[in-house]
């Protein structure tokens, strides 16, 4: 007698298991970290690293400009100088392979908390994968060598805890607001860790029993002064409350290209997401919770008003979208299999990689934002004078020990300096006649497409004393 074959068992037995649907977006995340050089293609990785330096070597966090000799002394808010530390520790340890591999670690790290949350939200198989590579999409144009990749993971693991809370019905944890000590002193974004504590207590105040409401509203209540009294503990006190706001009215942000407004004149990782979510929306009913869908549409405004912000999206819509995803394609997903080898290979792949980017030393050479050759070829009794750099070039200047003129720190510098830089650059004439009457200019190091270089180049009384692919310096002849 045949017996009959079941249709509907057989995809399981060819279907993955759940951890390798799970460890593919954190282990090309870390790969590309590890083995890309453009993760180093930023000017300001070096005066982060400089700053880290500093602050070891004298014990104390900067509240003035110590780096550059147009702004000697003014008020500078160095919030992210346990960042920096931390970067200097890992430049101290293995050089450039340390500070990379530390970057990978963290970017690693913050796929794998949004890849437990949708496994405990049920989310497997192919959606699982898709949803993990459109979030990592999002973060990918931002693996630099910077601060910003702490925020980042503190904002995973902020917001998966608040969605445990949630979950299980509670008010957070008290030992989750010592998190913000961390964030407060790394990165300027612990300012939307405290705004995203507002949805999810309402949320709990709005679903709870009318009798349990009172009690709900303390306990969230609670958490949110306790959180927000922990900021308080960093080198600004209240101020570094004030300082994210004061940034992002800073009319120098348009002419930053990671902090421009989003022009779809050519194809971005953000445009993919919101193709993802229509479709997604046509294709099966994903049902979000009212406060939680005001979050990501805030969200959505805040990435296509400035580029930036897209990481942010990137990683709290992953969080948000896999409980809805999961329901969506219940039925569909692939059986849920421990598998306790696979996660061991995973993880232990990943330290083989780490590894190997930490025996094998990293050599920078010139970049767009690291005129290395043209730097070297300044005589030093020149290099001890005033000179006028290309915003990016500041980074590798106060490494090298040279006081440049202006840096990635526009927030200190404000916009009235900035722009007054930016006339002079793009050959102003005047504007770079008064910056001589001012500064002194004796030399300048800018890129050799800036407009100024042509003015100079017309001039008897400067000379053009090097120039290559990246870098062209002129000096006073007299």
């Amino acid at each position: 007698m045949t017996m009959p074959v079941s249709l509907s068992a057989a995809p399981s037995a060819t279907r993955l298991p759940d951890a390798v649907y799970a460890l593919i977006a954190p282990l090309l995340a870390l790969a590309l970290t590890l083995a890309s050089p453009a993760v180093l293609n930023d000017g300001d990785t070096w005066w982060h690293i400089a700053a880290g330096q500093w602050i070891l070597a004298h014990r104390a966090v900067p509240t003035t400009d110590i780096f550059s000799f147009s702004a000697p002394g003014i008020y500078w808010n160095a919030h992210e100088w346990l960042a920096e530390i931390l970067f200097a520790g890992a430049f101290k340890v293995a050089g450039w392979s340390g500070a990379v591999a530390l970057t990978g670690a963290l970017v690693a790290g913050t796929l794998l908390i949004l890849t437990r949350r949708a496994l405990r939200d049920g989310l497997s198989g192919i959606p699982l994968l898709a949803l993990m590579l459109v979030g990592f999409s999002l973060i990918a144009p931002s693996l630099l060598v910077r601060p910003h990749l702490f925020g980042l993971f503190l904002l995973a693991f902020w917001v998966d805890r608040l969605m445990a809370a949630r979950a299980a019905d509670k008010a957070p944890p008290f030992w989750l607001a010592g998190v913000m000590l961390l964030w407060v002193n790394m990165h300027a974004s612990f300012l939307l860790g405290l705004a995203l504590i507002g949805p999810f207590a309402l949320e709990a105040l709005v679903e709870a029993r009318a009798d349990k409401r009172l009690k709900v509203l303390r306990g969230w209540a609670l958490f949110g002064v306790c959180a927000a009294l922990v900021c308080l503990i960093n080198p600004q006190g209240f101020h570094t409350f004030v300082f994210p706001l004061t940034v992002m009215n800073l009319k120098t942000l348009g002419s930053i290209v990671e902090w421009r407004a989003m022009s779809f004149d050519h194809f971005e990782p953000m445009e993919l997401a919101l193709l993802a979510l229509v479709g997604l929306a046509l294709f099966r009913p994903v049902r979000v919770k009212p406060l939680r869908l005001v979050v990501l549409l805030g969200l959505i405004h805040m990435a296509l008003h400035q580029g930036r912000h897209q990481m942010i999206f990137g990683i709290v819509a992953p969080l948000l979208l896999a409980g809805p995803m999961a329901a969506a394609f219940r039925g569909e997903q692939p059986v849920s299999r421990r598998d306790g080898a696979l996660w061991r290979g995973g993880f232990a792949l990943m330290a083989l990689l780490a590894a190997v980017r930490l025996l094998v030393p990293l050599e920078r050479v010139d970049t767009p934002t690291a005129p290395l050759s043209a730097l070297a070829a300044v005589p030093q009794v020149l290099r001890d004078k005033p000179v006028l750099n290309e915003l990016s070039f500041g980074g590798p200047l106060i490494y090298s020990g040279v006081k440049p003129f202006i840096d990635g720190r526009f927030d200190m510098y404000g916009d009235a300096f900035f722009f007054r830089y930016d006339h002079m650059v793009a050959g102003d004439a005047a504007a770079f006649d008064a910056g001589v009457a001012q500064y002194g200019f004796r030399w300048t190091l800018l890129p050799p497409a800036a407009p100024l270089n042509k003015v100079l180049a017309g001039r008897p009384e400067w000379k053009r004393i090097y120039g290559d692919d990246f870098a062209v310096a002129f000096a006073r002849v007299d």
